[in-house]
């Protein structure tokens, strides 16, 4: 009967919305570090830390970016929109290269870079620039940037990694207690895998079984 394809249909689209409207495909770096520039600030006299939080930050007596390395290939891309998702750390700087209280930056400047999935100096000035970011999130909480053009344009063998470059845009200090890059389903292809399998079921009328 009608109603039971309709039964049926209304069964596999609530399955699809829940088990594919999917949870994005979300990855760690598999490297991460800062490069540390002490005064006089020209990228000459630089020192390459592994520390938790990651610190960007700018002053008069250093400059320190942050840098971030993923796997590409682990993403199973597939033309999915990529986000780029960073976490504010919660600690609070009484004092950054030389300023004294740290403020926290106003404006961060994110680049891209073709890693080779461990963080070098070389990767100090490596990179393009792909966006600033001057909503500052609280403590705690996550800015995303959406990296889908940069990674798209990277090479899609096994040993591609996308390295990421966080700068500071201002005077003043901003820590990070994660970074993670996700892939999601485009909504579009979402909702046509759906309504195919509405169309498949409401065709062959098979009847939902208790």
């Amino acid at each position: 009967m009608r109603s039971t394809g309709i039964c049926c249909a209304a069964a596999v689209l609530l399955l699809i919305s829940t088990n594919v409207g999917a949870d994005p495909i979300t990855q760690r770096p598999v490297s991460f570090g800062e490069g540390v520039d002490f005064a006089p600030i020209d990228g000459a006299n630089l020192d390459l830390v592994v520390a938790t939080p990651q610190i960007v930050a700018l002053g008069p007596s250093a400059e320190t970016r942050v840098f971030y390395q993923f796997a590409v290939p682990r993403l199973g891309l597939g033309g999915r929109p990529l986000t780029l998702s960073l976490t504010r750390g919660t600690e609070e700087f009484s004092e950054c290269a030389s300023l004294v209280p740290c403020p926290t930056l106003t404006r961060l400047d994110i680049f891209g870079f073709v890693g080779t999935g461990t963080v070098t100096r070389a990767d100090y000035n490596a990179g393009s620039f792909l966006t600033s970011v001057d909503a500052i999130p609280a403590r705690g909480r996550t800015m995303t940037v959406n990296v889908t053009t940069f990674i798209s344009g990277l090479p899609s063998d096994d040993s591609a990694f996308a390295g990421f470059a966080l700068r500071a845009g201002s005077f003043g200090a901003l820590g990070f207690s994660d970074a993670r890059l996700a892939a999601t389903p485009e909504p579009g292809s979402l909702i046509l895998l759906m309504l195919g399998g509405v169309y498949a079921f409401a065709r062959t009328g098979r009847r939902c079984r208790a």
